[in-house]
């Protein structure tokens, strides 16, 4: 059959964060059976042809940071989205939203008769409330996050609306079926790495005699970067602990002693992802919630093993295969770990080596085919059997 899907994504499209995210999804599943179009706010020179972009800001607001029209933008783009659902009101077309879309747009869209898929870049929010509330909470420190009962509860509603679930992460399936969604609804998914963007062999940071462990993404309590300085000072390794990213102030502030050590190095954000990646030999990240970790494929792309947790994890790296998947505050667990990685050259290269090969499984093509797949199958009536399937036989 042939379908088309368009897309929703209530934020601009550029080649950052969940916005690269669905880009690269669009980008390959577009294709004869199946026509994609992304409807967004604006574009910032990130190009995703040959799926097709609809820009619903005219352009002399394109210059206007977005933060001081964000909610002019995100109104337009779901008016526009919804002016063309119901043009194209028929069973060969289907809505594809990403977080952030309102709950209004999902029942009109509901109420057209449209299919509605749902992307989870992330848990259910009332899941990730109960980590972080817990994870500050054992720092000493109020939540200092922005999820709230409200909008855990606008979630929720909006998860009982729509007809299937993109689940990019184990754990997040495990999450919707505590809060109450329906199996049925659950596609298992992965998101994926761009080989293309990792090409070259040049190093961003110079040699070093001892273990180069690398950690990147927001350097956060959500992503465990304050039990990671604690780990590696414990660890004793040899070596030297890189963070690339913006740091929360929290972190900063609390964990500054750590942070200043001579064989810890912070960076700011890192534009040769690739060379960073191939100055180091592990990559670690401890982090407590997730959805589809996108740096934890990309690090198994450039030949990294993985310290990591079950939210971390995604669906590449396994346990004592691609690297360890550990509980977060397992103290020993991971101090373990670091110091195996430092002292067996050839498992850390046997593990390295494994998940290099498993990211081939992970290449955005790959990973965009098999969502193509289970959106034609689910329009075609297939069994929700045949949906898991693909990517089960990969974990």
């Amino acid at each position: 059959m042939t379908a088309s899907l368009n897309v929703l994504l209530p934020a601009p499209l550029t080649g950052r964060g969940p916005s690269y995210t669905c880009g690269m999804l669009a980008r390959s599943m577009h294709g004869p059976e199946l026509s994609v179009t992304v409807f967004v706010p604006r574009t910032r020179g990130f190009s995703i042809a040959p799926a097709q972009v609809h820009e619903a800001l005219p352009f002399w607001l394109k210059r206007v940071p977005y933060r001081l029209i964000n909610a002019y933008g995100d109104r337009k783009t779901e008016s526009d989205f919804l002016d063309e659902m119901r043009l194209r009101r028929n069973g060969s077309a289907c809505a594809y939203v990403w977080p952030d879309t309102s709950l209004a747009t999902v029942r009109a869209l509901r109420d057209a008769g449209v299919t509605v898929f749902r992307e989870m870049i992330n848990c259910h929010r009332g899941t990730a409330k109960i980590i972080l509330d817990e994870a500050y909470k054992r720092t000493g420190l109020p939540p200092l996050h922005s999820i709230d009962d409200r909008s855990v509860e606008n979630e929720q509603r909006v998860l009982q609306a729509v007809d299937q679930v993109f689940c990019p992460n184990a754990c997040v399936e495990s999450s919707l079926l505590e809060h109450g969604v329906e199996r049925h609804k659950l596609l298992p998914a992965s998101y994926g790495w761009d080989p293309a963007r990792f090409k070259g062999d040049s190093k961003l940071l110079p040699p070093d005699d001892g273990l180069t462990v690398v950690f990147a993404g927001t350097i956060c309590t959500r992503k465990g970067a304050h039990l990671l300085l604690d780990y590696w000072a414990r660890s004793k390794v040899r070596g030297r602990l890189v963070f690339a990213g913006a740091i929360e102030p929290c972190i900063r502030e609390k964990w500054g002693s750590l942070l200043a050590r001579d064989d810890v190095q912070v960076m700011d954000y890192v534009s040769d992802v690739g060379g960073l990646y191939r100055s180091a030999d592990v990559f670690a990240f401890p982090t407590l919630e997730e959805g589809g970790p996108q740096v934890t494929y990309e690090a198994a792309g450039c030949g990294l093993p993985a310290i990591t947790t079950p939210m971390g994890a995604g669906r590449i790296t396994r346990h004592d295969r691609e690297g360890f998947v550990l509980d977060p505050y397992d103290d020993k667990g991971w101090i373990s770990a670091l110091q195996m990685m430092a002292e067996d050259r050839s498992k850390r290269q046997a593990m390295a080596d494994a998940a290099r090969e498993h990211a081939d499984a992970f290449q955005w093509t790959d990973v965009a085919k098999r969502r193509r797949q289970q959106i034609l199958d689910h329009m075609s009536g297939a069994t929700p059997e045949r949906n898991r399937t693909p990517l089960e036989a990969l974990v």
